[in-house]
């Protein structure tokens, strides 16, 4: 007995030790090639924002890509940040021009891309006209509209259910009818023309696109994670972000980055 545990304690750490190297290799493998290709969003509020006057990013996904360039290069490498769109990143990615990428991204299953842990979680939300309801209950008997392709209109893991949306508002005795939108604006239009009686999405997409004489409902639920996306073709580098997106987790790197720009990590919410 005491062999086969020592034994399997021997084939643990060589395991381990492999892995280890694996994603070190991976990481000295971009080192050496002396730039990282980075691609951010410039128009997700206090996620990330592009100056256009400075021809700079700000927002929590640009620090947490500085903080991870960083732990991995030092100052021994060119970080080249790169605007994308929700549209144009996962194209890059899989081609090869973009290393990594953020965006308010969520972990999918396109063919060229890994995804990481997540590293924050947003809250949906429902935006209303002001002086409309003071709770979600007062959506009974109304119009919800949803974005099509957001996360409030994906597929729901509850069969009598097509919709995470329809879902919460089942399980919440919230009988209201669904409407989807081809966007953030048309649905809140539809809000302020009185078509619809809330628009459901996350907080961070509601209050970029609110506009004066709406408000954000008290309630938050559906937690969304957003991820990093990295590129296929780096093999475990992927892994070996997630092990630094642990690390900057429990030292409080996160936390306070999370903190500085004014956000609210939902990871603990129910569905």
């Amino acid at each position: 007995m005491a062999v086969i545990v020592v034994f399997l304690v021997i084939l643990f750490v060589t395991s381990a030790g492999r892995e280890r190297a694996q994603k070190q290799a991976a990481v000295d493998s971009v080192a050496a090639r002396g730039v990282i290709n980075i691609g951010l969003r410039g128009d997700i509020d206090a996620l990330c924002t592009y100056n256009e006057e400075t021809g700079t990013f700000e927002g929590l996904e640009k620090d947490i890509a500085d903080e991870i360039a960083s732990r991995f290069f030092g100052q021994d490498i060119l970080v080249n940040y790169v605007l994308v769109t929700s549209e144009t990143k996962d194209a890059l990615l899989i081609n090869g021009d973009l290393d990594i990428a953020f965006g308010a991204s969520i972990e999918g299953s396109a063919s060229g891309i890994n995804y990481s842990s997540a590293y924050y979680s947003d809250g949906a939300a429902f935006l209303v006209m002001e002086g409309a309801m003071t709770s979600e209950d007062g959506l009974d008997g109304g119009i919800v509209a949803v974005v099509q392709g957001s996360f409030a209109e994906s597929e729901s893991e509850d069969e009598d259910y097509d919709t995470k949306l329809e879902a919460y508002l089942g399980a919440h005795d919230i009988d209201a009818a669904v409407e989807v939108y081809a966007s953030y604006q048309e649905a809140v239009e539809a809000l302020r023309l009185g078509f619809v009686d809330g628009v459901c999405a996350n907080e961070i997409f509601l209050k970029i696109y609110g506009k004066a004489g709406m408000l954000l409902l008290s309630e938050r639920f559906m937690p969304h994670p957003y991820c990093v996306e990295v590129s296929k073709l780096l093999g475990v580098f992927c892994d070996a972000v997630d092990d630094t997106l642990r690390d900057m987790q429990k030292d409080g790197t996160l936390d306070a980055l999370i903190e500085k720009w004014d956000l609210f990590d939902y990871a603990l919410l129910e569905e």
